[in-house]
């Protein structure tokens, strides 16, 4: 009996995980199909934002990766032609460069260039929040895999739930305080596992490097040192799941 409900306890941990997975899947690939949405209006920052952390997301989600690739190198390509006629066009294909790679302060700077030239709506909300943030302090790691258009989303998340969570106590009635009742002490707590979420994430997106620039090996090696440290990651362990079985099929 208690190998039935352990092995029932186990399915049920799996198909669990497996949901997580499938959401976090399907997130992404929402996020990509609006990242395409966002570079036919010329989005390009907010469209590569999105791409980023659907990359982050699904390590998997190979179309993310391209479109990525495929934006960058084409600002590279055409930033010697527009140098010539193109003054606006220079400064934003410049900024996203520098945005791409951490280089902020860059960036604002050619911002900066672009809204002397012509207001753009895309430029000034990315102009003054990453210079506000300069000003706090910010560091690269803080806009890794989602940036600017990850941080808008995420507050607009948080002031909606927050909205929800006033609503539902202003229905809900407080309820009464229960009666104590005496029981033994209970057995002390064993120690939870030291779990580290900043190593833990640091690994996995370091993971996610390695697999796109084809080090297959070395991005399991990383996510298998992301469970180290969180095992409950679930991005962590799909993408290594999946990794070995892509090893294993080129043995």
């Amino acid at each position: 009996m208690r190998k039935i409900l352990l092995a029932a306890m186990l399915a049920a941990a799996f198909i669990a995980q497996d949901a997580h997975s499938s959401a976090e899947s399907r997130k992404s690939g929402k996020l990509y199909k609006a990242a395409r949405a966002d570079m036919k209006k010329g989005l390009y920052l907010t469209a590569y934002d999105k791409l980023s952390e659907a990359y982050w997301l699904d390590p998997f989600n190979d179309g993310a990766l391209k479109e990525m690739d495929r934006i960058t190198k084409s600002f590279k390509k055409n930033l010697a032609k527009w140098c010539e006629y193109d003054f606006e066009q220079k400064a934003y294909g410049t900024a996203f460069l520098f945005y791409t790679q951490g280089d902020y302060k860059n960036a604002v700077k050619e911002w900066e260039k672009v809204l002397t030239v012509k207001e753009n709506r895309e430029v000034r909300d990315y102009y003054e929040y990453i210079s506000g943030e300069l000003k706090k302090g910010m560091e690269k790691e803080c806009l890794l895999y989602g940036g600017k258009a990850k941080a808008d989303r995420e507050k607009a998340e948080k002031i909606e739930e927050e909205e929800k969570e006033k609503k539902r106590a202003v229905k809900k009635a407080p309820a009464p305080a229960p009666k104590p009742v005496s029981k033994a002490a209970p057995p002390p707590a064993q120690p939870p596992p030291k779990i580290d979420k900043a190593k833990a994430e640091k690994y996995y997106n370091e993971g996610l490097q390695q697999y796109s620039q084809g080090y297959l090996k070395l991005a399991v090696a990383s996510w298998q040192n992301t469970l180290k440290y969180d095992p409950g990651h679930t991005r962590a362990q799909r993408a290594l799941t999946r990794a070995e079985k892509m090893l294993k099929a080129n043995e």
